[in-house]
């Protein structure tokens, strides 16, 4: 093309209306090319000096640039309001967020997430990126990413408004109750997977694809780091928030998803100019890891210091501290992570091994296996009754070593030292229970007193025992079985010899005997009645 026609071609499109049909990209590719080419003349002729009339040439150039800024940014306000039409129900409300939570491995949602009509077909991107060649060979690329980035950002700024995270500052954190701070962080965990693994990474790509290597990451800075900032800037806060044990699982999912997110991130924002937001995100992630040792720390040190003045016979207290022990299992990979310190360590009347040091969470599990054992003691001993002791005790100790028996990954990792200790403690109260309860009845069949009084003496303890023992419950069925079963085993055989002795003894009549074997062993399996 001669440069007369390249020069007669930019002024033809001197200026734009409200007409559709004003911007060149709006035509047919042949429309397209020509005006392209007729840049790539213009520019040519005045880089070789060829240019019989510079001046024209230069005026020209400058009419080409005003307007491939123009085209730039009109494309991307097509595509925009073309996302607009399209896109309207892509993300759910916030309250979707919080009901459709699962667990920090699940990121079904994030996979499924598309990022909608702000994806630019590959149309699009090749005219964009023949828009910045021609602007940046002419100096002017500045201008060229300026159109860009204002539209790029709106809309980073409309998927992000409709992500419904909410802001916070450092001082509202610590005084936030958790079930405000629950769901704001559940969204933020989502939001930031989708931020950091489907936007910022989108258009990261495409600023690659756009400007290549003139770039230097300064358009995506421009873009996405305030909205990256932010994101990082609530997860700060967050890691600020007051600890307590019930915060300990949500701050963990917290962490996780920073830290599984930090190599992303650092993808990301891998130059020289970002390197203060890499910095900031390797110390979110560091103070997350701090707030759960914390809340780790502080869970420990109220187990220690808990206040037994009442009895509690359905050991709450048991469940409370056992699910708690199975949820720090369940996060064991996540847990491993942090660098716990040792748990407290005066005031506990018990002691065990400490591992190595790069594996200190099964010293913490079996410290508060251990910790909750002995508090038990301290509070049995509220009971005057030795016998009632000993009962609350075997209930609360089966309930421990049922559960570690029904999570084998937990009973791997305290290890069969600690589980026999607490094996041992359940046999021993148990054995001692029944021993008491039992005592005045069989030190009854073994007396050497006469037989019918003897028979006498039984039925009358024996009725007493059936009396105490309906007024105790036994809550899980398989101990009461067992309990059952073993009462059986200590009585039957002493009570059977002793109505063979009375059978063999002429003065004895049906009055006499109120239990058969038989209606002995029905009594004894309606002990500590379920109802």
């Amino acid at each position: 093309m001669a440069l007369g026609l390249a020069i007669g071609v930019i002024s033809r499109w001197r200026s734009t209306s409200d007409n559709k049909y004003s911007f060149v990209f709006s035509g047919e590719r042949d429309q397209i090319d020509q005006y392209l080419d007729a840049v790539d003349q213009i520019q040519c002729s005045i880089v070789s000096g060829t240019a019989y009339d510079e001046n024209g040439a230069k005026s020209a150039i400058q009419m080409a640039m005003l307007r491939l800024a123009n085209e730039m940014d009109n494309l991307l306000k097509l595509n925009a309001a073309a996302a607009r039409s399209t896109d309207n129900n892509n993300i759910p409300d916030s309250s979707t967020y919080s009901s459709t939570m699962t667990d920090s491995g699940s990121n079904s949602y994030v996979d499924d997430y598309e990022y909608g009509g702000s994806v630019l077909s590959e149309v699009i991107i090749d005219d964009l990126r023949s828009i910045a060649q021609r602007m940046n060979g002419a100096g002017y690329l500045g201008d060229c990413k300026k159109a860009f980035i204002s539209n790029r950002k709106r809309c980073i700024e409309a998927s992000y408004q409709r992500l419904h995270i909410q802001k916070f500052s450092s001082d509202d954190a610590p005084r936030m109750q958790w079930n405000m701070l629950e769901p704001i962080i559940k969204v933020w965990m989502k939001s930031a997977k989708i931020c950091f693994r489907k936007i910022f990474s989108y258009e990261k790509q495409l600023c690659g694809k756009i400007f290549g290597d003139d770039d230097d990451d300064d358009c995506f800075l421009e873009i996405s780091g305030d909205r990256a900032s932010e994101l990082l800037e609530i997860a700060t806060n967050l890691s600020g928030i007051k600890t307590a044990s019930e915060r300990l699982f949500g701050i963990l999912e917290l962490y996780k998803t920073c830290s599984d997110l930090l190599p992303e991130m650092n993808k990301l924002f891998d130059t020289q100019s970002s390197e203060s937001f890499r910095t900031k995100a390797e110390q979110v992630v560091a103070k997350l890891a701090g707030t759960a040792c914390m809340t780790i720390e502080k869970f420990e040190k109220d187990l220690l210091t808990a206040c037994m003045t009442s009895i509690d016979k359905s050991h709450s207290l048991c469940k409370y501290v056992m699910d708690y022990v199975f949820k720090l299992e369940q996060n064991k990979q996540t847990l491993m992570e942090l660098s716990l310190s040792n748990p407290p360590g005066n005031g506990v009347n018990f002691t065990i091994t400490e591992p190595q040091p790069q594996n200190k969470l099964p010293f913490h599990v079996m410290w508060i296996i251990m910790c909750l054992v002995s508090k038990l003691e301290c509070q049995a001993q509220l009971y005057k009754n030795d016998s009632t002791m000993n009962f609350h005790l075997m209930n609360n100790f089966f309930y421990i070593v049922k559960k570690i028996n029904g999570e084998p990954e937990v009973r791997e990792m305290i290890g069969d030292d600690c589980f026999e200790d607490v094996s041992s403690k359940f046999d021993q109260v148990k054995a001692k229970y029944l021993r008491l309860t039992l005592a005045r009845v069989l030190s009854i069949l073994q007396d050497k007193m006469p037989l019918k009084k003897r028979l006498r003496k039984f039925n009358a303890e024996f009725n007493k025992v059936q009396s105490d023992l309906e007024k105790c419950k036994v809550p899980d069925f398989q101990l009461l079985k067992d309990i059952r079963i073993s009462m059986e085993e200590m009585l039957v055989p002493p009570y059977s010899s002793l109505l063979e002795l009375l059978s063999k003894s002429s003065c004895l009549t049906a009055d006499h005997v109120k239990f058969s074997v038989e209606e002995l062993k029905s009594a004894i399996q309606g002990f500590f009645p379920s109802t």
